[in-house]
């Protein structure tokens, strides 16, 4: 697995950054029915958690919002990926279902409230950085077109940006032909339990509905 290291800078900023780096072997296939109803069920159980709420009262959503802010980037045009998820659920609109790797990680996403990325090794370079965007800074976002990275926490390789807690790019997205994959958990500023606690739900998911057969 790439190495991960954390730009220095982030220390400046008055937050804490728990980032988790998980490495799996994969089959990548369509989602099974455990893990459809999986994600049902974590989106009941995050209504309820809401009751009527907007998904930025979540505390933890809360704070990686600030966090954008405290990079330079405003979070209510640039909201966390995990809020998008929330919110979608919120206004009674079904998950995205892309396969079981990235559906994994979209229902860790959505019970936890932090933003993952999930990333076909074989397209990243080098090792991974994870730093603040700088002016001029782009990618190629996954259905969203070229996406402004300047102020955004985002992941580098010897290539460039690749990923962010906002939308991942096109590069080094999963498909059908990944078969191994490092998941990010974007822990800023999330306390560390947390962020494990998400990790541990995380490898049951991809090591239950995700494995090689």
């Amino acid at each position: 697995m790439p190495q991960l290291s954390i730009d220095p800078r982030f220390q400046e900023l008055g937050f804490a950054v728990h980032v988790g780096a998980l490495d799996y072997d994969v089959a990548v296939r369509p989602s099974p029915p455990g893990l459809v109803t999986s994600i049902e069920d974590g989106a009941e159980m995050r209504l309820q958690e809401l009751l009527g709420e907007a998904a930025a009262s979540d505390p933890v959503i809360a704070n990686v919002r600030a966090a954008f802010k405290a990079c330079g980037k405003d979070p209510s045009r640039y909201r966390p990926s995990s809020e998008s998820l929330t919110r979608r659920v919120i206004a009674g609109k079904p998950l995205y279902q892309v396969n079981n790797v990235v559906d994994s990680g979209n229902l860790v996403s959505l019970m936890t409230g932090i933003p993952i990325g999930i990333y076909d090794t074989a397209k990243i370079d080098g090792d991974m950085t994870l730093t603040i965007g700088a002016k001029g800074d782009t990618y190629e976002g996954i259905g969203r077109g070229p996406i402004n990275l300047e102020g955004l926490p985002v992941l580098k390789d010897d290539k460039g940006p690749f990923g962010t807690p906002f939308s991942d790019s096109a590069r080094t997205a999963v498909t059908e032909d990944t078969t191994h994959i490092v998941m990010v958990l974007f822990g800023l500023n999330i306390d560390i339990a947390h962020v494990e606690a998400a990790a541990e739900i995380g490898d049951t998911l991809i090591t239950r509905f995700c494995a090689p057969d």
